[in-house]
C-alpha cells in the first residue's frame, strides 16, 4: 500500500502541461498596432519536452510606443524555450532572475514583479507604467507582463474557473485566479511560489491581482535561465510593499537605490477597442475580423 501511495504521489508532482493544455496557445491573428506585426506562437513536442517558440508580438491591444513614459519601441523577438513534459517539485525553490521567467498562451513572455532597482514594478512608489493590456517593453524591444494580463489577455469571470493563461520556464502551467472549483484565489491562498495543489493533486500556479502577480519563485527546475546573478529573488525576499532591499535568492549585491520619477500612462492606440480580444472569441468573429476590420 506505501509503495502505491509513493507511486501516487510521484505522478501528482510530475505532471506539467498535457496535450489538451497546449490547445490554449495561440494568437487572435490580429496586427499589432505599432508594428503592423502579427503575432504568432507554436507548441510542439520535442522528446521529454514542449518546445515554444514565438516572434513575441502581442495579439491586443497595445498603447503607442515610445512615449514619454517609456522610450522603448516594441520590436519582433525570437522566443525559444522548451520546458519539461514531466516537471517534478524541487527539494528547494529557485530564485525568479530578470527577463523572461515563462511564457504566455499568445507568445508573450512573463517577467517577475520587480523593476531593475528591485522595486515593485507593479505597485507603490517605484510602480512602472503599463497599457491598457497590462504590458510594456523593456530596452531591447521585448513586450513583456509583470502583472496578472487579465485586461486582454482572459477575462476574470468569479464562479467560472480561470483557462490556462501560460507555462513557467519550470514546466507547471500557469492558470488564472479563478480556481477549478470557482473560488477566486489571492496571494494568501497560495504557497510562496504563488502555486497550489489542484483538487486532481496537479501542482499549477495561478496569477492573482496581488503580488506577486504571477510567480513568486519557482516551485520545480528552471531549464536555461542564469539563476546565480545579483537580481536574483524570491516573493519571500520582499517587504510588505513588494520591494527587495538586495538581499534576495540570487547571491547578493543588490539593485542600485535611484529616484524614480513621476510617469504617466501612454496614449491607447486607436486600431481597436479596448479589451477586444479574448481568449474566447465568438465562432467565426476571428474570420470577421481579419476579413472585415483588418482586411487579410
Amino acid at each position: 500500500m506505501l509503495r502505491i501511495l509513493v507511486a501516487a504521489i510521484c505522478v501528482a508532482l510530475a505532471h506539467g502541461i498535457t496535450v489538451e493544455e497546449t490547445a490554449y496557445f495561440g494568437t487572435t491573428g490580429a496586427p499589432e498596432g505599432n508594428t503592423g506585426i502579427t503575432g504568432w506562437v507554436t507548441i510542439t513536442s520535442s522528446g521529454s519536452n514542449w518546445a515554444i517558440q514565438s516572434n513575441n508580438i502581442p495579439d491586443h491591444e497595445t498603447g503607442t510606443f515610445p512615449a514619454q513614459s517609456n522610450p522603448n519601441s516594441i520590436a519582433e523577438q525570437t522566443i525559444s524555450r522548451t520546458v519539461p513534459k514531466e516537471p517534478q517539485v524541487a527539494s528547494t525553490t529557485t530564485c525568479l532572475p530578470g527577463g523572461p521567467i515563462a511564457v504566455a498562451v499568445n507568445g508573450i513572455v512573463m517577467y517577475n514583479p520587480w523593476d531593475a532597482d528591485g522595486e515593485n514594478a507593479v505597485e507603490g512608489e517605484g510602480a512602472e507604467v503599463f497599457d491598457m493590456c497590462d504590458g510594456h517593453p523593456d530596452q531591447q524591444g521585448r513586450y513583456h507582463y509583470h502583472m496578472e494580463p487579465s485586461s486582454c489577455l482572459f477575462d476574470v469571470n468569479p464562479g467560472v474557473p480561470s483557462p490556462m493563461v501560460g507555462v513557467a520556464f519550470d514546466g507547471f502551467a500557469i492558470y488564472g485566479p479563478v480556481d477549478e472549483s470557482g473560488n477566486t484565489l489571492t496571494s494568501a491562498d497560495l504557497d510562496e511560489c504563488h502555486g497550489r495543489y489542484t483538487a486532481n493533486g496537479v501542482y499549477q500556479y495561478h496569477t492573482t491581482s496581488d503580488f506577486p502577480y504571477i510567480l513568486g519563485c519557482f516551485r520545480g527546475t528552471p531549464q536555461g535561465l542564469n539563476t546565480g546573478g545579483s537580481f536574483c529573488y524570491k516573493a519571500a525576499d520582499a517587504d510588505e510593499d513588494g520591494n527587495v532591499d538586495g538581499g534576495g535568492g540570487g547571491g547578493g549585491g543588490g539593485p542600485p537605490n535611484r529616484p524614480r520619477p513621476r510617469r504617466s500612462s501612454p496614449p491607447a492606440n486607436a486600431l481597436v477597442p479596448q479589451n477586444l480580444f479574448q481568449r474566447r472569441l465568438p465562432a467565426g468573429y476571428r474570420e470577421f475580423l481579419q476579413k472585415v476590420i483588418f482586411r487579410h
